[in-house]
């Protein structure tokens, strides 16, 4: 396993980081975890991303698995959600549509708001407060001010949907 840090600085003619050097990167590498990092340099915002990676493929124009960024579900880097039960998985599934969605709304990669293992790790974990909800390494203060409570309502109505059956009513 190696580590790459990239530093992406705002980029106010495109309204966002530009995140097309980690692209590149990852086009012949493996993503396990991906960690942010954001400050503010000389009135700048800057996100530096940590990148645990597994090393390159050594073929021209070969493309590992990169999180199911294709929109393939069944196809992570990590398997993030090979350990999980069925209804956890579930839930696994609805985190990552939310946060695809979430981050195409503010203009942010997927990885930027929360990896797939933080995702996982939410579905085993089912917090029900903010308080639980940070307990989630790499979900700090900043992403669950942000994004919190968008979150947990998520979960609390993914639970409610696997209560209600048709043997209940």
């Amino acid at each position: 396993m190696k580590v790459r840090v990239f530093t992406l600085p705002w980029q106010a003619e495109g309204g966002g980081f530009d995140d097309s050097a980690l692209a590149e990167f990852l086009t012949e590498r493996t993503a396990l975890e991906v960690s942010e990092h954001f400050f503010i340099h000389e009135n700048t915002p800057v996100l530096v991303l940590v990148v645990r990676y597994r090393g390159e493929t050594g073929r021209p124009g070969s493309r590992p698995d990169r999180g199911g960024r294709s929109g393939d579900a069944g196809a992570p880097v990590y398997d993030a959600a090979a350990e999980l039960s069925p209804e956890d998985r579930r839930r696994f599934e609805a985190l990552r549509a939310w946060r695809n969605e979430h981050a195409r709304a503010v203009g942010r990669p997927p990885y930027a708001v929360f990896t797939n293992r933080q995702a996982a790790e939410l579905a085993r974990a089912r917090p029900q407060s903010l308080s639980q909800l940070a307990e989630i390494k790499g979900l700090g203060p900043a992403r669950v001010g942000e994004f919190g409570a968008a979150v947990l309502a998520l979960l609390a109505g993914l639970d409610r949907s696997a209560g209600e059956g048709p043997a209940d009513g």
